[in-house]
């Protein structure tokens, strides 16, 4: 409401029909355009025999879908546009979300809904992004927040979530079936 006379912004929000609520940002004085998809399913929403799903499933989205199944061909297209993409996973939300030379936009959006429509979840990519995942993990023992963190959620009741570890190991993902990450992936 106390916008400056010199603020050229646009900001307007709306739902889809499908429930889906959007806030669209517009300035022309923006010389690059992003997207942003906000899932409210995360850790905490992990099964207690799979600790790390969502963050598992979180990697594996952006190994191709049925529209766009060349492995890593969305990461490429963003980057020979100008951008990058990246995503995390938080205990209650995951959040996927890209930025692109502005002449690119449609296009990059049409590949980065693909994982919410269509994802691929290409068994002979499990075992490798597995791996990933637990790379990411051990890259990040060291890092002071993250162990803290931990040490914080055993301040939890037993029985809780919050609880529970939350990034994956291969460990705690070993049994994990491309079977089982559709099932989480069609109830979430």
């Amino acid at each position: 409401p106390d916008k400056h006379p010199l603020d050229e912004t646009e900001i307007k929000k709306f739902t889809l029909d499908n429930g889906l609520k959007v806030i669209l940002v517009s300035n022309p004085k923006y010389n690059i355009s992003a997207a942003s998809m906000n899932i409210k399913v995360g850790s905490l929403s992990d099964p207690e025999d799979a600790q790390g799903l969502a963050h598992f499933l979180e990697h594996m989205l952006f190994l191709g879908t049925e529209k766009y199944p060349e492995e890593g061909s969305y990461q490429k297209f963003v980057s020979i546009h100008d951008g990058f993409s990246n995503a995390y996973t938080a205990d209650d939300r995951t959040n996927y979300h890209f930025e692109i030379a502005p002449d690119y936009l449609e296009e990059g959006l049409d590949r980065f809904s693909q994982f919410f429509l269509g994802p691929l979840f290409n068994q002979e990519l499990i075992e490798r992004e597995l791996k990933a995942v637990n790379s990411e993990h051990s890259k990040n023992i060291p890092n002071d927040f993250r162990r803290i963190r931990q040490v914080k959620r055993k301040a939890f009741v037993e029985s809780h979530p919050a609880r529970n570890f939350a990034t994956g190991t291969l460990e705690t993902l070993v049994d994990v079936t491309r079977e089982e990450l559709l099932a989480f992936y069609n109830s979430h």
